[in-house]
């Protein structure tokens, strides 16, 4: 968990006005928690009991009213439910405060990841998922905010009013403070122990939940090929199969997430029972006050608030800590095409294109292309042709940089590509794919991606340039005519 939160911590520091606040108000709010209690030693002690009120609070309230018990009585009343308002009224804008600040640091961070996954070079692609991916920006996104949720409002409030509750118990009785703290060893112990293995089977579940999504995006996304083929059983079988896998790491995490609380409530018991029978014989010898016991009661229950929190949300930190470290894992990633430190970038190109003596493999100890050497002169029209896998698309692709060569040159106007920025090399350089490719939104928005400075005109001349005018204005909405993703609603000639 603190791992978790020093991974974030540059996140954190950008709220750290927001932070501050919440922190203010916990305190403040804890203060008035830790108050709430003595009020019922006052009914108890000098109301049941009819002992005198001494000390700083019979100052305050004066002596006739201290002597008083009626007045006591509503006083204790009053102060408890004033106390008590107040603390739920502050609690709850420390709480909305901290989520808040949650919520926002997880919107950074699924757009820092979305942004990183875009820059990261082909070649890393090429050998993920892309169902799994997207469950790392989704989900795994989701289940790191559950965790920085439930650390900011849940356990940074609980661990707060814990400190507190340990200073006033050791300043009133340290004795009998100590005696509350002997379940902490084995508390730790137990925590520990299956927080290990709850996050162990939530890291294999959150593999699997990868292995599910990425399944699902793949044969959606070839749904007719699929289904061309009857190929539905055979996927849906492989998907059970993973689901499956998915299943068995969830039941395992499951049954270690219940094991923890029924483990924790048991000592914690154990060990308030242990607080009740000593408090209750020094009563009984006059070595302890009634109310002061019952005040010490309050304050135990109190004191393993936090551990059985703790243990409550053991699953979600685990789950969060197991999350954060997958997106970790797409983060660390460097791009292995990416702008050098003295990047230029090129104005305008004439267009005079060359490959000097380039090798090139998509693995580097097996090279498609070997001392290979071309020229293009500016408005030269030239045909690469060979049997597939010779390399003609690994020529052009190596054109706009998507990769770089492992020896050699590609030359752009006589400069080298990894001397000029990618942007302004990639504005450039027109790539026409081998598969079309439409992203959802209007035909419009389709022309434009790889030229949104370009006005509507600019747009449309282009499509009559390339005979596209005649098949979109048979289109009932022309150029404005909204397709879904991957162009699934027109026809593939």
């Amino acid at each position: 968990m603190v791992k978790v939160l020093w991974q974030f911590r540059r996140s954190l520091l950008v709220y750290k006005k927001q932070l501050t606040i919440g922190g203010v108000l916990i305190l403040i709010g804890s203060a008035l928690a830790l108050a709430l209690p003595w009020p019922l030693k006052v009914v108890v002690d000098n109301v049941l009991q009819d002992k005198p009120l001494t000390g700083f609070t019979a100052t305050l309230l004066g002596r006739s009213v201290a002597a008083d018990q009626n007045a006591l009585l509503w006083i204790c009343v009053v102060v408890t439910v004033v106390i008590a308002a107040l603390a739920a009224v502050i609690m709850y804008f420390a709480e909305r405060t901290l989520s808040s600040v949650g919520e926002h640091i997880l919107a950074d961070l699924r757009t820092t990841t979305f942004g990183h996954l875009q820059r990261l070079s082909l070649s890393y692609h090429e050998t993920q998922r892309v169902g799994d991916l997207g469950n790392r920006l989704t989900a795994d996104v989701n289940t790191i905010q559950s965790l920085l949720v439930a650390v900011l409002s849940v356990l940074l409030p609980n661990a707060t009013l814990l400190v507190g509750i340990l200073i006033i118990s050791l300043t009133i009785d340290a004795a009998f403070a100590l005696l509350s703290l002997l379940i902490v060893p084995p508390l730790f112990v137990v925590l520990v122990h299956y927080r290990r293995l709850i996050k162990a089977w939530a890291v294999t579940a959150r593999k699997e939940e990868g292995r599910v999504a990425s399944h699902a995006t793949e044969t959606l996304s070839a749904i007719q090929l699929v289904k061309s083929c009857s190929g539905e059983g055979r996927s849906e079988s492989r998907f059970r199969s993973y689901s499956d896998a998915r299943l068995a790491a969830g039941l395992q995490r499951v049954d270690f997430a219940a094991r923890l609380p029924a483990v924790v409530d048991v000592i914690v018991h154990t060990g308030r029972a242990v607080v009740l029978l000593v408090g209750t014989l020094r009563v009984l010898d006059g070595s302890m006050q009634l109310g002061l016991l019952l005040v010490f009661l309050a304050y135990n229950e109190k004191l393993y608030q936090p551990v059985k929190q703790l243990a409550k949300l053991t699953t979600t930190i685990s789950k969060g800590q197991a999350s954060a470290e997958r997106v970790e894992e797409v983060l660390k990633v460097e791009a292995a095409v990416r702008d050098s430190s003295h990047a230029w970038p090129l104005r305008r190109m004439r267009g005079h294109v060359e490959l000097r003596e380039v090798t090139f493999g998509y693995d580097s100890a097996r090279p498609v292309l070997r001392d290979v050497s071309i020229k293009a002169m500016p408005g030269q029209l030239i045909a690469l042709a060979g049997p597939t896998g010779a390399g003609k698309s690994t020529v052009s692709s190596l054109i706009p940089r998507l990769y770089d060569v492992n020896a050699g040159a590609v030359l752009l106007d006589g400069h080298d590509v990894r001397d000029l920025t990618l942007e302004s090399v990639r504005n450039q350089v027109a790539l026409v794919l081998q598969e079309s490719v439409l992203l959802s939104g209007t035909i419009l928005e389709n022309l434009a991606f790889g030229a949104p400075w370009a006005t509507r005109e600019e747009l449309v001349a282009a499509a009559e340039a390339a005979y596209v005018d005649e098949f979109v204005d048979r289109l009932p909405d022309g150029y404005d005519t909204v397709v879904n993703e991957r162009g699934t609603t027109l026809s593939g000639g």
